[in-house]
């Protein structure tokens, strides 16, 4: 069998069949999207998405690697840098709430089921975890990541809830669900202290 031509991540056709695959998978689903399909979205000949990507579960794979890396860097511009004491938490969760309003379809792509295929579901969850893992180092300055690790999870969760909540209410403004996050970490805080007392 011959070898696939080895494809550049810059190529026209490539991003064309990204991001109609991060529609029709945020969409619909993996399971219930055809490479025809993604095809015809992405205007390419369906034998030309294994030309790029060899299968449908590899487009998947390099979708949600791609999202992945957009919003944390999307947060990571938002953020002081290392070392500056400057508040952290409210610009990163605003800088992850516009890149989720700006990417609907990345956004819808992140809170659907994985797809049923033990493979990607474990690609789906490494990818998660790597992006929850990369924000939480970003949202906090590193004494608070050691010395109160609750905390920062209760933020996490806080902000997944909240981002899940706003899909469904988009006419709120990301303001006051930033806000809003922040007043949940606060307040968990001040009743986590009070109770370590």
């Amino acid at each position: 069998m011959p070898r696939r031509a080895k494809i550049r991540p810059d190529e026209p056709g490539y991003e064309k069949l990204i991001n109609a695959g991060r529609a029709l998978f945020g969409r619909q689903g993996y399971d219930a999207t055809s490479i025809a399909e993604i095809g015809a979205k992405a205007g390419i000949a369906k034998s030309v998405l294994y030309h790029y990507f060899g299968s449908k579960a590899a487009l998947y794979t390099a979708v949600i690697k791609s999202d992945g890396e957009a919003v944390v860097d999307a947060v990571a511009e938002a953020v002081p840098p290392p070392g500056d004491p400057s508040p952290r938490l409210r610009p990163g969760i605003d800088a992850f709430l516009r890149f989720l309003s700006e990417h609907p379809d990345a956004w819808r792509l992140m809170v659907r089921d994985p797809p049923r295929d033990p493979r990607l579901r474990k690609a789906h969850q490494q990818v998660a975890d790597q992006v929850a893992t990369a924000l939480r180092g970003l949202l906090t300055h590193p004494g608070k990541s050691r010395d109160k690790p609750f905390l920062v999870d209760l933020v996490a969760l806080a902000v997944n809830a909240y981002a899940s909540w706003w899909q469904a209410h988009p006419e709120v403004p990301r303001a006051e669900i930033v806000e809003a996050i922040g007043d949940v970490a606060a307040a968990g805080a001040r009743r986590i202290k009070a109770a370590q007392r």
